[in-house]
């Protein structure tokens, strides 16, 4: 397929590059140039790689658009002639630019859709099944989301309502994957402390891959929680594994698994 590719410069597209570019066509978009590195990877050259997917250069050239979300006409443009969407776009701290990427974008790449005829949109976050949930278990994608106060949450919460409306309203098929914690499935160090919603930079974009590729849902919008087969029991992949054929390959047995002691008496 022709996938076009919002907010390409970031970790979390790498992922889905590296996974998507195997048997798709791709076209990256991003408001940076590829020649300027996204924050979020600056840690790596640093000695911070184990925090982030170790950036790496692409298998194969990709046709690269310099694209503001929040320009309408941009975005438009950028989805003409492709089979699917993904939509990677993000700003976490500043209050206007959250709401303008967050919200507005959203509007702006569903309405590329629709006007298109672009029926497959994979949508990313927010992972509002998180807060105000951390003493339950069996937490489902289908929870109540609860984004709180938090910037990013309650601006991507938004932006995730506009998403599903236009997916409702125009019969769209819309796969949206809530994220929450990354690491390398390799990571020499173990990130401290197991996070119940945890997964590998290697199953994050072959999570893309499968969203991209699943035949159609059962609702016009259906979201995901991906995370690998943690014992905490609080949040699972059930669903992906049985809608998306995905399922996680790293368990991460490292964060918990402690060698026996055995002592004499």
């Amino acid at each position: 397929m022709k996938i076009v590719m919002y907010g390409a410069g970031g970790p979390v597209a790498e992922a889905a590059i590296a996974a998507l570019e195997v048997r798709h066509t791709l076209r990256l978009c991003d408001i940076r140039p590829p020649s300027e590195p996204h924050p979020s990877l600056k840690g790596a050259a640093t000695g911070n790689a184990s925090r982030w997917w170790p950036s790496r250069p692409a298998r194969r050239d990709h046709e690269f658009r310099q694209v503001d979300v929040t320009n309408p006409d941009q975005v438009r443009d950028a989805a003409e002639g492709m089979d699917a969407i993904v939509n990677l776009t993000v700003v976490r701290p500043d209050p206007v630019m959250a709401f303008r990427v967050n919200l507005v974008g959203a509007y702006h790449v569903m309405d590329a859709a629709v006007a298109h005829g672009i029926r497959r949109v994979v949508h990313t976050g927010p992972e509002v099944v998180i807060d105000h949930y951390w003493h339950d278990f069996d937490i489902t994608a289908e929870a109540p989301p609860r984004p709180g106060t938090n910037l990013y949450l309650i601006t991507k919460y938004l932006g995730q309502d506009v998403v599903r409306s236009f997916a409702e309203v125009h019969g769209l098929d819309v796969v949206a994957l809530y994220f929450h914690v990354f690491q390398p499935g390799d990571a020499p160090e173990r990130m401290k402390g197991a996070s119940p919603f945890l997964v590998s930079w290697a199953d994050t974009g072959r999570a893309f891959q499968a969203a991209v590729e699943a035949p159609p849902m059962p609702n016009a919008y259906e979201p995901f929680i991906i995370t690998g087969d943690l014992p905490h029991g609080r949040f699972g992949s059930e669903k992906a594994k049985r809608l998306l054929g995905w399922h996680p390959q790293d368990r991460f047995e490292g964060h918990w698994r402690r060698p026996a002691v055995r002592e004499g008496i």
